[in-house]
This record gives C-alpha cells, structure tokens and sequence, in this order.
C-alpha cells in the first residue's frame, strides 16, 4: 500500500439552521452565515493513502501518456464539469485563517471530531478505471480494485470501527460511483447530486445530502421546462 500523504486535515458542517426558510435567499444566507460560526461541526480529514487521492489523478496522466513526478501533490485534478471531490478537497487544505465565516471547523485530532471526511477521487477514478497505464504495458487501472482497497484501509481504523463508519462522510457525484463497496460503506453520510441507482437502504435524505449539479440542473430545466425562474431569489441548501 502507498504511503499516505502529509497531514491535511479538515472538516464541513451539515446542520444549517434554516429558521427562516420562507425569507428571501440573502436573508437565509446572512442567517446561515452569522450562526456557522457557532454551530459549525469539527471534522477529520482523513490523511488517506496517496493512491487514493493524487495516485488517481496521476493514473488519468498515466493512461494518457503523461509521466509520473517524484511528487505527485504537484499534480493538478484534471478540469472537467464533475470537479466538487476535487474543490472540497482544496477546501479542506485551506489555513483556517482563509475558512473564517465557514460552517466548518478542521481539527486535526480525531478524538476532537464529530464527522471523518474520507477524500477520496471517486469520480476520476471510475473516469479512469479502464485507461491503459502510460503505454499500455502495465496493468489497466481499475476502479473496483480501489474501492476495495480503500474500504479494507478504513476497515482497519479506530474510528470506522467506532460505529461502522456512520460519522463518515463520501462525495459521490454520480450514483453509479462506489457501487462495488456501497453496502459496506451506506451507513455513511454522502454527498449525491442524486439517489440512482441506490437501493431505499443505501441512500436516504435522513441521512444523505443532495448537493446541486449545474448540468443536472438544466437537464431537468430542459426536461420540466421550468427555466424562466428567478436566480436571485432560487436557494439550493446544502451542507
């Protein structure tokens, strides 16, 4: 197994008071704003094995011909419209001097934390699951053998056999990702963009939260035809 990376850790809040749901969308905001502050949730990042982070990003290079750095934190998650993981992640690794206002609060003991964010590259791993590694000469890269490593790394931990990994927190920014490992990890938080292809007892709004897809969005506006709403008062609530 690769050595994990250097400590970064962090955290993000899910329990947003929404007291005033009918107000107009900046008034909401400045509600959620001035109480994160207050009620924000201490979370863990997870210090993961590198493969499952930068080693996704550098096997998408690899599968297109890319070298591989000495250091592979030097490497850029490749732009595309699914770049959330990717975002969240940068997030995380932000100083807490650059979060002040965030209804996040990184802590770097986990005795301290009420969440685990586990930052694995879900999506570009499934993108890069059936690319040839750089020439074509070593073995495929694959998606599944991933999922199943990084669930037996969890496995192992304190703080997954606590409870079973029902403090932990996935991004999954398609339903189709983790579906090799979703019955070991569904007692978990994720965070979807839409329940799928997962089963009633794997996903739920109870415990799950939906977070916004642009594209999705104005596919469904294409589909519905509701698309002449008005932006300035149109809230999405997520975590």
């Amino acid at each position: 197994m690769p050595e994990s990376e250097s400590d970064n850790n962090s955290g993000f809040d899910m329990t947003v008071n929404f007291a005033s749901a009918s107000q107009p969308c900046s008034d909401a905001a400045a509600i959620a704003t001035a109480d994160s502050s207050s009620f924000a949730i201490k979370v863990y990042m997870y210090d993961l094995p590198t493969w499952f982070t930068y080693g996704v990003i550098a096997a998408r290079s690899a599968s297109r011909g890319g070298g591989t750095p000495e250091n592979l934190t030097s490497l850029s998650y490749p732009g595309h419209q699914h770049m959330g993981e990717w975002f969240l992640f940068l997030d995380m690794n932000h100083p807490e001097s650059d979060r002040i206002g965030s209804p996040v609060t990184r802590v770097m003991d986990p005795e301290e934390a009420e969440l685990f964010y586990v930052p694995f590259f879900s999506l570009l791993s499934q993108l890069v699951s059936t690319s040839q590694q750089g020439n074509g000469s070593e073995a495929a890269y694959s998606d599944e053998e991933t999922q199943e490593a990084l669930v037996e790394w969890l496995e192992g931990q304190k703080y997954w056999q606590r409870n079973g990994g029902r403090d932990h927190v996935f991004t999954v920014a398609d339903p189709k990702l983790l579906l090799h490992v979703m019955d070991k990890v569904k007692n978990s938080v994720l965070l979807v963009v839409g329940f799928g292809r997962l089963r009633g007892d794997q996903g739920s709004l109870v415990k799950d939260v939906v977070r916004e897809d642009r594209k999705r969005r104005e596919e469904d506006e294409e589909d519905t035809g509701f698309i002449n709403r008005d932006e300035e008062n149109f809230c999405f609530l997520f975590f």
